[in-house]
């Protein structure tokens, strides 16, 4: 068996295959292949950027009329990887691995390409072939052969490390994920495909929405976590599917109808729309009927087709064993065998017999009937599928059920997003409204308006006393832009004090532990450029840290460790700073003195070429201490949440306004900020709701009343005049 599979017969696999959106990059494969030296290439990328296809687009590209003959000469092979090694034989593996080789030496201008060169590099070692890897790297030094071989970013250290020679036979292409109107391009071409598979029209701008929210939003579920155009394409697909299933199981246009009935207000009206659906019911269970028909005939007309196969491969062997057993007769008789043998062919029997000949016209017939029957059945598939064709809308209601994300925030435009950002982090943060109106109005300006397009959209540094916002503002962000607030990536720079600390966001050197899993934050970006990050407390860490966060700020892009390039320019950087702190909580100070105050001892902390980074200085903004109005609208918000999460256990949680507003006036402290006081009713109050709840006393309503000289509350069951004091802790 041959594991080597010849370019054109690895191209037939993948009928229609068209190389699109690709050019600069199959033009710089090109390039390296007739090169001197390190004329071996090294593709690196995620999976789903389309190494695959590029390696494929390379072989597409030798029919080209404009074709250069340096590339038309150039030889392809596929190594198949799992047939070489699935013979489970380590002698009958290393024989095939010795074969291929010199059918690579024999072959001028040959190519090898392996689509997954970890998976060769483990299986060669796990079958004690240790010796193809330096084999293959012998053959390319010595100039007999030329590779291309495959990788994730996440296996590059691990191939690296297989051979000493790779980085300098090999040269490195990162593939990098399409973008603008190249990735257009690609899904649309791979939305024709699926377009054919399934059988049903796909609106341009469902192929647009796809591509929308894959680049937007990122997804751990299967096939959408990986990288684009497979991102997309996969998001069309399983739409295609949903869709599929769902308008196969009711009539054409019965949801148009029944929309129809329900608008409808006269009987006549309703009446003649219901004989409409009636008549629509009919049709369907008649078409689906007459399909399941079809369908029963296509498998009887198989399975009846394999049986004759069965008895005209038992018939042929019989008749094969009566020629062997007549011509050993005459062999033994060579007088009389000639007569036979006369005979024989005179009646036909030395060609086929009657009933090889019925058994095969019998299977003719089956098989023209099922043609036709296929052809029917076609036909009104094919009818049904007319007038289906797949929308934005539902693309979105695929993507909402995957995500989590519910449609209708998916469905918001972007500028309407935008117009109503400044309003949507106000319903959030409490008491800042200078900071949520300057923060509202550079992301603006950033997405619509004029900017750098290589810094990053924003960067803020936020200075304040705790607990006053700082964070919560940068969720609130990442709620308002991208409907989570868990895409907010957030560093905790107290885990980055020590010096070597910045290799965990870079990478660690080569020779160094980690060196293979990369950097957090340069692996984080790559995987999705289009984040907000968040710095917390930046003056916890190492002054090396502020390098790196120097390199961001002034050209948007990072360096990781194998030397891979990630960009920040789609990014919006939030960075936080106690530093300064005391003077805002300094009631002698006014808020503008504090913020003076608190500037100048920034400016003695950080280096200028760093503030500076922050527009001049002018993103450098200060939080002031919350006022009481401030903080009972965020108490008022913890007992809202309280009761709706109790509300689904049948308890209601109510509070009046003045027993909250004389909790807020004992209990704040402007040191601790607005975290002091939801975490008392956390650890006050909750636990004696939550063990009435277990106790199962507690139904209806529970009203909490503060009480002034215990500094506490009292939890009153109006439905049963059940009282419970909350013990002191």
């Amino acid at each position: 068996m041959n594991y080597l599979i010849r370019g054109d017969e690895y191209l037939s696999r993948t009928p229609g295959f068209k190389l699109v959106g690709r050019d600069k990059e199959l033009k710089r494969l090109s390039s390296i292949l007739v090169r001197s030296k390190a004329n071996s290439v090294l593709l690196v990328g995620p999976g789903g950027v389309g190494c695959s296809a590029l390696c494929l687009g390379l072989q597409a590209s030798k029919k080209n009329p404009d074709s250069p003959f340096d590339i038309v000469s150039k030889r392809l092979f596929w190594l198949d990887t799992d047939a070489l090694f699935s013979q489970g034989d380590a002698g009958k593996v290393n024989d095939s691995i010795d074969r291929m080789i010199k059918t690579l030496y024999r072959t001028p201008e040959s190519i090898l390409i392996i689509e997954d060169m970890r998976d060769l590099i483990e299986a060669a070692r796990n079958n004690g072939s240790t010796h193809l890897i330096n084999a293959l790297t012998l053959a390319i030094k010595s100039r007999k052969t030329q590779a291309i071989i495959e990788a994730r970013d996440e296996d590059l250290d691990f191939i690296l490390k297989s051979h000493s020679d790779i980085r300098e036979l090999f040269t490195f292409i990162d593939l990098e994920e399409p973008v603008g109107d190249d990735l257009m391009e690609i899904v649309k071409d791979s939305a024709v495909n699926l377009s054919a598979f399934h059988k049903i029209r796909i609106a341009p701008e469902a192929v647009k929405a796809s591509i929308e929210l894959t680049t937007k939003y990122r997804s751990r579920d299967g096939g959408i976590n990986r990288a684009q155009p497979e991102r997309s394409a996969t998001l069309i697909d399983r739409a295609l599917s949903s869709y599929r299933l769902t308008a196969h199981s009711i009539p054409p246009g019965l949801p148009a109808l029944q929309a129809r009935r329900a608008q409808a207000r006269d009987q006549d009206a309703i009446a003649a729309i219901d004989a409409e659906i009636a008549a629509a019911n009919a049709t369907w269970h008649e078409k689906q009927e007459t399909i399941r028909t079809l369908y029963k005939r296509q498998r009887d007309g198989e399975t009846a087709i394999m049986e004759l196969e069965e008895q005209l491969a038992a018939r042929l062997l019989e008749e094969e064993r009566n020629r062997a057993q007549n011509s050993a007769a005459d062999t033994a008789n060579p007088a009389s065998g000639k007569i036979a043998a006369f005979a024989r062919l005179s009646s036909g029997a030395g060609l086929e017999s009657e009933q090889v000949r019925a058994i095969k016209d019998q299977i003719g017939r089956y098989q023209q009937e099922l043609a036709k029957n296929k052809a029917a059945f076609d036909a009104l598939t094919a009818e049904i599928n007319l007038h289906l064709e797949l929308t934005r809308d539902i693309v979105l209601q695929e993507f909402a059920e995957i995500s989590g994300i519910s449609a209708s925030k998916l469905n918001e435009n972007e500028r309407e997003k935008l117009r109503n950002l400044e309003a949507a982090l106000k319903k959030r943060i409490f008491g800042q409204d200078h900071v949520v109106a300057q923060l509202a109005n550079a992301v603006k300006t950033a997405r619509v308006g004029r900017r750098n397009s290589e810094k990053p959209q924003a960067a803020f540094m936020f200075m304040g006393p705790s607990g006053v916002g700082k964070t919560e503002i940068a969720k609130a962000l990442a709620e308002a832009l991208l409907d989570d607030e868990k895409a907010l990536t957030r560093f905790d720079m107290s885990e980055y004090m020590e010096k070597h600390a910045v290799s965990r966001l870079i990478g660690a050197p080569p020779g160094y532990e980690g060196f293979e899993a990369g950097g957090i934050l340069t692996n984080a970006m790559r995987k999705n450029p289009i984040r907000i990050l968040l710095f917390d407390e930046i003056e916890k860490a190492h002054p090396d840290v502020f390098n790196v966060f120097l390199q961001i700020l002034s050209d948007g892009r990072l360096t990781d460790n194998v030397g891979r390039t990630v960009s920040f320019s789609e990014s919006i950087i939030v960075m936080t700073t106690n530093i300064g702190q005391p003077h805002f909580l300094d009631r002698s100070l006014t808020f503008a003195e504090a913020s003076a105050a608190a500037q100048e001892e920034v400016g003695k902390t950080y280096r200028s070429e760093f503030l500076n980074r922050f527009a001049g200085r002018q993103n450098i903004v200060c939080f002031n201490r919350l006022d009481l109005d401030s903080i009972e609208k965020i108490v008022r918000r913890e007992f809202d949440g309280m009761d709706r999460t109790y509300g689904q256990d049948g308890v209601r949680v109510t509070i009046a306004e003045p027993d909250l507003k004389a909790f807020c006036e004992a209990h704040y402290d402007p040191a601790i900020g607005a975290r002091g006081l939801p975490g008392f009713i956390q650890t006050n109050v909750e636990p004696i709701i939550v063990n009435m709840i277990l106790d199962g006393k507690a139904s209806g309503e529970l009203q909490l009343f503060y009480k002034p000289e215990t500094r506490n509350f009292d939890v009153k069951q109006t439905a049963r005049q059940v009282l419970e004091k909350v013990a002191s802790r």
